[in-house]
């Protein structure tokens, strides 16, 4: 099964929250191959500290979410951020932007899901 994780939902991963379950599941599951978009390494270090900064998390799950995640990282299938992506992610601002509010870096995560599902 293929599955593509935005960074939300991959946070849930490597950091105990509402839905970690599912996620866990998911990715553990042998018959899952997982991909994620490049913009995932930055945004999950950005939402991490930000965690920690809220006083969300502590120094001891700041380093074991940090780690847990580059060592998972290279286990999934990374989908880089190229001049497709960026084209598509603009069409989708253009096209739902104004009604749904589709912000920057969902329309980057949404457009590299979009590309990967026309490819297979």
């Amino acid at each position: 099964m293929n599955l593509f994780f935005d960074t939300s939902a991959l946070i849930k991963f490597f950091h105990e929250e509402q839905g970690t379950v599912t996620v866990t599941d998911l990715i553990t599951n042998p018959e899952s191959t997982i991909h994620v978009s490049d913009l995932v390494r930055i945004e999950f270090i950005s939402a991490l500290y930000r965690r920690y900064r809220n006083k969300e998390i502590d120094d001891k799950a700041l380093s074991e979410a940090t780690n847990g995640f580059y060592e998972e990282y290279s286990r999934f299938n990374v989908e880089p951020l190229g001049h497709a992506v960026l084209q598509e992610a603009e069409e989708l601002l253009i096209k739902h932007g104004r009604n749904h509010g589709l912000r920057t870096l969902d329309a980057l995560h949404l457009a590299t899901c979009v590309l990967l599902k026309e490819a297979s």
